[in-house]
């Protein structure tokens, strides 16, 4: 829509590029093609709510749909016997004056301003009356959330059970604090983002028409920096245009952002990427003495870092200039896709630290050299073939084919907690355990070093100590196992048992398996390229030949 006389004509009142196309029939709404089909198929079949919320990010059309919705409810066509429609015909009566925002039948409230329940009052008093002039009269209340409570249930009366010739239409950017109870009473419809690539054509075709030379860069990051809001993407074109007298481009546009260029930021990640931190932080300083802010340029870094993962997984690059498509492939060529992926982690990471940081071009300098030297560190596969090919280094530790099991008090089935006694010491830690009584089984698995359970001629236990150990135990566990068993034992406490706890056989037995798997040739390998790395815990790996050609 250009309904204006040329806005470049010095003698004319600028108008903004948002209010000059702000649509006026759906042909001219774009990105909202499902709200427009529900539309048309409800009027033709005659089954149009009483009642419509409209739900979106601000800019996104709320307001400019509500109105289209108002005009073509009352439009009576350019031979004035026209029905409701929704393709206004925009010269009747009706649609110009809706337009013009002074139809009488028409009425705008902004709940921004107008929150309280005497405000809601004069729309319930309002209703009764026929409309003066239109098909129907019609309430349009923007940003509708911010009603008070009790205006809102001072309108749910009226809203359920409205006149046939009022209609209401209310617009928030807040959905989740409509009331349900009002909701309910709505046929709601949620306005869509609109794609970048239709913003771009969108953004494109006003240039055309307001004599503005702009590249396809500077159109992708205008449609990016609106993030879906065509009001944004109009504002930022206005705002580009003046900056630039009409002839915009993506380095102009990223300077107005306080964004690197597409080029420049491409160069700094390709250093970052290649391990040039020097050379990646100099390109950082240019920009934000260019008047880049460091979090935009992060911002690109991984916008880039996504494209070319894209590019190595295989995946297509929608409108992305061919130029710039030969240097993602390039970047992820060099890198590959485990590099990428690895670095959109550290980046991602490194963007949130910039929130907090009370420098965030010292922030960006330490991500950067952070990515730099991630991105020299082989990933696992280069690890795991470099150490395939590489000598076996000699050690002192003998090779043993299997790690010994670990040593146990006694020989003995893993513990039980059915009603089966417990026979020896690994079965009762389990069996208290077992029963929630963490406390005590971590006393007997840390102090008794020797247990002897006997059941002739009746049940007994005696627990041996080194240290000194509270009668209390006994009482306790004599109860407890009564209670776990239904059977009596003795329970005696004795001290100066000679042997070692669970929890020192346990350690040992860790030792253990870590010097065994500490002689496979894999391993050992892999602590000598790792200066300093030790093995903590070791898992019930298979290391076999067999098992790592088919790793």
């Amino acid at each position: 829509m250009n309904d204006q006389p040329n806005s470049k004509d010095n003698n004319q009142t600028y108008r903004v590029l948002a209010r000059k196309y702000r649509p006026s029939n759906f042909d001219e709404l774009i990105g909202q093609e499902s709200l427009v089909q529900t539309l048309s198929n409800a009027l033709a079949m005659g089954r149009l709510a009483h009642a419509f919320v409209l739900t979106g990010l601000r800019g996104i059309g709320k307001t400019t749909t509500a109105r289209i919705i108002a005009r073509g409810l009352n439009c009576i066509g350019a031979d004035g016997n026209g029905g409701a429609t929704l393709t206004p015909c925009g010269v009747c009566s009706s649609c110009v004056d809706i337009l013009d925002g002074r139809h009488v039948d028409v009425i705008e409230m902004d709940a921004a301003s107008n929150t309280g329940v005497d405000d809601v009052r004069e729309i319930i008093d309002g209703v009764g009356y026929r409309p003066l002039s239109a098909r129907f009269k019609i309430y349009i209340i923007d940003e509708v959330h911010m009603l008070s409570k009790n205006a809102f249930n001072a309108l749910l009366k009226t809203l359920e059970e409205p006149p046939e010739a009022v209609k209401f239409i209310f617009a928030t950017t807040e959905i989740r604090k409509v009331p349900v109870t009002v909701l309910s009473r709505c046929q709601r419809f949620d306005l869509r983002r609109v794609p970048n690539a239709m913003m771009a054509a969108h953004l494109k075709n006003i240039s055309a028409q307001e004599n503005i030379t702009i590249d396809a860069p500077a159109l992708e990051r205008l449609s990016q920096a609106a993030e879906g809001s065509v009001r944004d993407a109009l504002s930022l074109l206005d705002q580009a245009a003046a900056l630039t007298a009409d002839n915009v481009n993506d380095d102009a546009v990223a300077r107005m952002l306080g964004q690197v260029g597409r080029s420049q930021a491409l160069a700094l990640t390709s250093l970052a990427m290649s391990g040039n931190a020097a050379g990646a932080m100099e390109k950082l300083g240019e920009a934000v003495q260019h008047g880049a802010e460091p979090l935009m340029v992060i911002n690109d870094m991984l916008g880039l870092l996504h494209l070319a993962s894209r590019v190595a997984a295989e995946g297509h690059l929608d409108d992305v200039p061919e130029s710039e498509a030969e240097q993602l492939k390039a970047l992820a060529d060099m890198a590959g896709i485990a590099r990428l992926g690895r670095a959109w982690q550290i980046v991602l990471k490194g963007h949130g630290e910039l929130n907090i940081a009370p420098n965030p071009h010292a922030a960006a300098d330490m991500l950067i050299i952070r990515l730099a030297h991630a991105a020299a560190m082989p990933t696992p596969a280069d690890l795991i073939r470099k150490l395939e090919k590489s000598p076996v280094p000699q050690t002192s530790v003998p090779q043993t084919a299997e790690p010994e099991p670990p040593k146990q008090l006694e020989e003995t089935p893993p513990p039980s907690v059915d009603n089966n006694w417990p026979n020896n010491l690994r079965m009762l830690v389990g069996l208290c355990e077992d029963k929630g009584e963490l406390i005590l089984a971590s006393t007997l698995r840390m102090k008794i070093n020797n247990a002897v359970f006997a059941e002739n001629p009746e049940r007994a236990i005696t627990l041996s100590s080194g240290q000194p150990l509270d009668n209390a135990i006994a009482v306790k566990l004599m109860g407890l196992l009564r209670e776990w068993t239904g059977q009596y034992c003795a329970v005696e406490l004795s001290s100066g048992g000679i042997g070692q706890t669970i929890e020192e056989e346990d350690e040992d037995s860790r030792q253990q398996n870590i010097a065994n798997i500490s002689t496979h040739p894999l391993v050992a390998a892999s602590l000598q390229a790792f200066p300093g790395a030790s093995i903590s815990v070791v898992d019930d790996a298979d290391l076999s030949p067999e098992r790592q050609r088919h790793a």
